[in-house]
C-alpha cells in the first residue's frame, strides 16, 4: 500500500509541475486590487470653488452663493455653511450680508434686475495675501475677491477681508465695474441709474488715474460696448514669478482682463493709460490688458497659475453655457509671461480674432472658438457595461468647469478642482477633485477618476495591457455626452477596436499612444473606479493639438479573466482526479494480477 500511495504521489507532483506558471499567476491578488471594503465618499455642493490649502494643512473651497466646504484629505468634504445664502442677515461669511456688501450692490447683485428678490453674489476667489496690511499694523489677511451682477454685463468686483479662513470677512472697496452707459439708462426690473458716474471711475479720475474715460466704452448709442469690454466677475489672484500681485477676471462679453495689484492693499494698479501690447493686444487704461476671449463668444471661470518648474503661466478657461446640457468644459493655455500671449498646443492664441467681431452680445449658440484651448474635460460616461460590477449606468459628468487649480507641494501632487453636473441627473451639481499630471510637453493634464489618495508608480506592460473602456473629449461645444467605447491595448504593442494604431510605456509610467494617425503623450496610473468600487488602471494623454483622451481598465473583462481562470481550474481539478483515479486503477489492477 505504501508503494501505491508513493507512485500516485509522484504522479501527483509530475502534473503539478506540467502546468503552466501562468495559471498560477492569474490567482495572484495585491491587498489593493481586492478591495475588500469600498470607498465612501462625503460631497459637497459648492459652485465655482476656488481652493485654498490653509496653514493647519486643511483645505477650502469657496464658491457663488455664498457657499463653502472643507477638507483634510481632497477626498471628503463637509459644507461650512448650512446652505446658500444661509442666514442673509448673519452670514457665516460675510456677517450681515445685505449691510456688509451694501456698497457693491449699490451697483449690483441684490434684489435687482435678473436677481430679483434674491441675491446675485458670485465666484469668489479665495487668497492669502502676506503683505496686506491691516489698519493696526498688523500684516497678513485672506481675501476674497467676490463678484456681484445683475443682467450679463453689469456687475462688479469687490474685497473682503479676515485674518480667519471661516470669516466672517470684513468689506474693503469694490475695485472694478462693468456694464456701464454714457448716459442715463436702466435694465428692467432696476432702479439702478448705469451712467458711469455711478461707479469708480470718477474717482479715479479725480485722483489723477486717468483723466477722463475711454470712448470705445461706449456703442455708438452710448450703451457698454461688451464687444470689446469684460463682465467684471470671475476674479483670480496670483503672484508673478517675481512675486508681483495680479488679478485675471472676465466672463464673455470682451474677454478676460489682467490687472496688477497693489500687494499691501488688494487693490488694482490701474495702467492710467490706453495702449497696446507688442504682439497687438488691448491694454485699456480701466480695464488692465487683455489675455482672453472677446465678441462675446463663451469663456468665463478664468484660472491661472505659475509654475515654477516649467517657468510657464496655465491660464484655465471655462466655455459652453452652465446648465447640464450648456456644453461647459475646461479649456487650457500658458504663457511664458503674467500678461501673455497664452496659446494652446496647436499654438492659436487665447485672444480671439477681429473676425469675430460681429457687435455687441454674448453669443452661447456661437461655436467658432471650439478648436481654440485645449480642452481638458467635457460631458463624458464611462459606461457601466451589464456584466461589470457596480449599479448605475456609469460614471460621468455633464458641464465639468469654472474650475481652481492646486499645487499641493506638502503632497507633491497638483490637482484641478471644478463643480460638475451629472448624467441623467438634471442641474443638481457637486465638487469633484482630480489630480493632473504633465506630459512630456509639459501640459497637465487631468486623471479619469477623481482623487482617492492615488499617487503614481512604476508600471509594467503586464500591468496595462488588456481592454479599456475610452473617451476622447474632442474639442466640441456642445450638450452632447461622450459615451466610452471599446479598445484594446495588446501584448504586442497595437490598439484595436475602436480605434486602431499602436502603444508604448516608458520612463516607467508615461505612455505614448498613436491612434488614428494622432499622437498622445500622457501617463498610467491606477485609480478608483467608484461605479465598480476597485482599483483599475488608467491613462491619461493629451495631443499636439489640445485633445484629451482617458482610458478605464474594463472590470467586465476582469470578471471574464477571472472566471475563465476558475473555470481552466476546475478543469484542471477534474483532470488530476481522473488521472489520479486512472493511476490507482492501473496500479491495482497489476497488483491483482500478480
Amino acid at each position: 500500500m505504501k508503494s501505491l500511495m508513493k507512485k500516485c504521489s509522484i504522479v501527483f507532483l509530475a502534473i503539478i509541475l506540467l502546468v503552466p506558471s501562468a495559471f498560477f499567476s492569474d490567482q495572484e491578488v495585491s491587498a489593493e486590487d481586492s478591495n475588500p471594503e469600498p470607498i465612501e465618499f462625503e460631497r459637497a455642493t459648492v459652485h465655482d470653488p476656488s481652493i485654498i490649502k490653509a496653514d493647519d494643512g486643511t483645505y477650502y473651497i469657496f464658491g457663488s452663493h455664498v457657499a463653502a466646504a472643507k477638507s483634510t484629505d481632497l477626498i471628503n468634504w463637509n459644507s461650512i455653511v448650512d446652505g446658500e445664502y444661509q442666514t442673509p442677515e448673519n452670514n457665516p461669511i460675510y456677517g450681515d450680508l445685505s449691510e456688509n456688501l451694501a456698497e457693491s450692490f449699490e451697483w449690483a447683485g441684490e434684489d435687482d434686475a435678473d436677481s430679483s428678490g434674491g441675491f446675485a453674489v458670485w465666484a469668489p476667489d479665495i487668497f492669502w495675501n502676506k503683505d496686506y496690511v491691516w489698519d493696526d499694523g498688523s500684516i497678513g489677511a485672506y481675501m476674497m475677491y467676490y463678484s456681484v451682477s445683475s443682467t450679463y454685463i453689469r456687475s462688479a468686483i469687490g474685497i473682503a477681508v479676515s485674518k480667519d479662513i471661516e470669516g466672517p470677512f470684513e468689506y474693503r472697496d469694490t475695485i472694478m465695474y462693468s456694464g456701464f452707459h454714457n448716459e442715463e439708462a436702466y435694465d428692467s426690473n432696476s432702479d439702478v441709474n448705469k451712467h458711469w458716474e455711478n461707479t469708480n471711475i470718477p474717482d479715479l479720475i479725480e485722483d489723477g488715474v486717468f483723466d477722463a474715460v475711454n470712448p470705445d466704452w461706449f456703442t455708438d448709442t452710448g450703451a457698454y460696448n461688451n464687444a470689446l469690454y469684460t463682465n467684471a466677475i470671475d476674479a483670480n489672484i496670483l503672484y508673478d514669478e517675481n512675486g508681483d500681485l495680479f488679478m485675471t477676471y472676465g466672463s464673455w462679453s470682451g474677454g478676460t482682463f489682467i490687472l496688477e495689484l497693489d500687494k499691501e492693499t488688494g487693490t488694482p494698479i490701474y495702467p492710467g493709460e490706453d495702449g497696446t501690447t507688442e504682439d497687438g493686444r488691448m491694454i485699456d487704461k480701466y480695464f488692465g490688458t487683455k489675455i482672453a476671449g472677446g465678441y462675446g463668444r463663451s469663456g468665463e471661470g478664468t484660472y491661472a497659475v505659475y509654475d515654477e518648474e516649467t517657468e510657464y503661466f496655465y491660464l484655465y478657461i471655462t466655455y459652453g453655457g452652465l446648465f447640464s446640457e450648456g456644453g461647459y468644459q475646461m479649456r487650457q493655455f500658458r504663457s511664458e509671461n503674467i500678461k501673455g500671449p497664452y496659446v494652446d498646443a496647436s499654438g492659436n492664441e487665447a485672444v480671439f480674432p477681429e473676425s469675430f467681431n460681429i457687435g455687441v452680445g454674448n453669443f452661447p449658440d456661437l461655436d467658432d472658438h471650439k478648436d481654440i484651448g485645449n480642452k481638458m474635460m467635457g460631458n463624458f460616461l464611462f459606461k457601466n457595461e451589464s456584466d461589470e460590477a457596480g449599479t448605475g449606468i456609469g460614471t460621468g459628468y455633464m458641464a465639468p468647469g469654472h474650475n481652481s487649480y492646486l499645487q499641493d507641494e506638502e503632497l507633491g501632487k497638483e490637482f484641478i478642482i471644478t463643480h460638475t453636473r451629472f448624467p441623467e441627473q438634471g442641474e443638481m451639481h457637486e465638487v469633484r477633485v482630480h489630480q493632473t499630471f504633465k506630459n512630456s510637453d509639459e501640459w497637465p493634464v487631468p486623471a479619469p477618476y477623481h482623487y482617492a489618495g492615488e499617487t503614481i508608480e512604476t508600471v509594467s506592460e503586464a500591468d496595462v495591457d488588456g481592454n479599456y473602456k475610452y473617451i476622447n473629449h474632442g474639442k466640441e461645444i456642445d450638450g452632447m455626452l461622450i459615451e466610452s467605447s471599446s479598445i484594446n491595448l495588446n501584448k504586442d504593442k497595437t490598439v484595436s477596436g475602436a480605434v486602431t494604431g499602436t502603444w508604448e510605456i516608458y520612463d516607467d509610467y508615461r505612455v505614448e499612444l498613436t491612434v488614428e494617425d494622432e499622437t498622445y503623450d500622457g501617463v498610467f496610473i491606477k485609480q478608483y473606479d467608484p461605479t465598480a468600487e476597485r482599483w483599475v488602471m488608467t491613462f491619461s494623454a493629451m495631443s499636439d493639438d489640445g485633445v484629451v483622451i482617458w482610458g478605464s481598465h474594463d472590470t467586465s473583462t476582469e470578471e471574464s479573466d477571472t472566471a475563465i481562470s476558475q473555470y481552466i481550474w476546475l478543469l484542471f481539478g477534474i483532470l488530476l482526479i481522473v488521472i489520479v483515479g486512472f493511476s490507482l486503477f492501473i496500479v491495482r489492477r497489476k497488483k491483482n494480477r500478480n
